[in-house]
């Protein structure tokens, strides 16, 4: 596996669609419902954008190694990408075997890619987090 490139795209005004409140009681979790419409409206331009900077388009990826936020996050990804097939199927298994585990989550995706070693080819991975943020990785996995 080789580290390609990666991007990181902070999505201003949007404090108040995820992250942490800190309460005298310990921290608590904010997540807004607005997440997949963030996702839906940003993601395919933020990623082509990401892409066509390494000289690639959608079609050169070989795997999506995206972080399971949940069922109407993934189906966001699915909606705005507009790749058809399952391209989230392994995803899907891992969100299905271990939950979302917050943004490291995105790494047993990776392992499981890994381990299941197709043919070579460049892996996109993407996560989103506070603030509320994107954060992308082309890999090379061979």
């Amino acid at each position: 596996m080789a580290f390609v490139a990666s991007e990181s795209r902070l999505y201003y005004d949007t404090l108040d669609i995820m992250g942490w409140d800190f309460m005298d009681g310990g921290f608590k979790v904010v997540f807004s419902p607005g997440i997949p419409s963030i996702i839906a409206r940003h993601v395919k331009k933020d990623v082509c954008s990401f892409l066509e900077k390494q000289g690639l388009t959608l079609a050169d990826i070989a795997c999506f190694i995206f972080h399971p936020g949940g069922m109407k996050v993934l189906a966001a990804y699915e909606e705005a990408l507009e790749l058809g097939g399952n391209f989230l199927e392994t995803t899907r298994e891992v969100m299905a075997d271990y939950g979302n585990m917050s943004s490291t989550t995105v790494l047993y995706v990776l392992q499981r890619f890994i381990e299941q070693k197709k043919e070579p080819g460049y892996g996109l991975m993407a996560s989103m987090g506070p603030g509320f943020s994107c954060e992308l990785a082309l890999i090379y996995l061979n």
